[in-house]
């Protein structure tokens, strides 16, 4: 690794940390008793735009209320119809985003946070790692258990369809006391 990776590494994690201390506790939920759902994911590749977009319509179709973030790799799109969408402009050199949306985003108490992200991003991560959600699901990566609740392991496979198509089955099987 080199030395400004090594160092770019260590203020993150020093970040996280930092800003970490004070989570709130999660809480295991099911799709059916999510009713406020927060999707995060990675714009650049405009496929994954319409596979979100299409996967939080049929939540909306089950009565749930989406709300959406995305990271586009690209200074000059700040914007995408309903997608709450930050870039580059407003990531700092390690990788923290400095956005109030962002922070808007990750305070807000969703029942669960879908995160769908392929590949390793930063910005997305920080999000996950600090939302206010009660559950997290993400995909398995041993060095980002910090992130989510519930993993999926997508073995070689990188389609992110695969992904929600594995998220759904997972969230509608499980099966939990109520505790109120």
């Amino acid at each position: 690794m080199k030395i400004i990776e090594r160092i770019r590494n260590s203020f993150y994690q020093s970040v996280l940390k930092q800003r970490g201390s004070n989570r709130p506790p999660r809480a295991i939920t099911n799709l059916n008793d999510a009713k406020n759902i927060g999707i995060i994911y990675d714009s650049t590749d405009p496929d994954q735009d319409i596979t979100i977009t299409k996967f939080a319509e049929m939540l909306r179709n089950k009565g749930k209320k989406v709300e959406i973030m995305a990271f586009i790799n690209d200074k000059k799109i700040d914007h995408k119809g309903d997608i709450t969408i930050f870039n580059p402009k407003v990531v700092n050199w390690y990788g923290i985003p400095l956005d109030e949306r962002v922070n808007a985003f990750c305070n807000k108490p969703f029942d669960l946070l879908i995160c769908a992200i392929m590949k390793e991003s930063r910005p997305l991560e920080y999000i996950a790692y600090l939302s206010k959600a009660k559950y997290r699901i993400g995909p398995f990566d041993q060095q980002k258990t910090h992130c989510y609740d519930l993993m999926i392991e997508m073995g070689n496979k990188t389609d992110l369809n695969y992904l929600l198509q594995q998220m759904v089955y997972f969230l509608e099987n499980i099966k939990y006391d109520q505790v109120r």
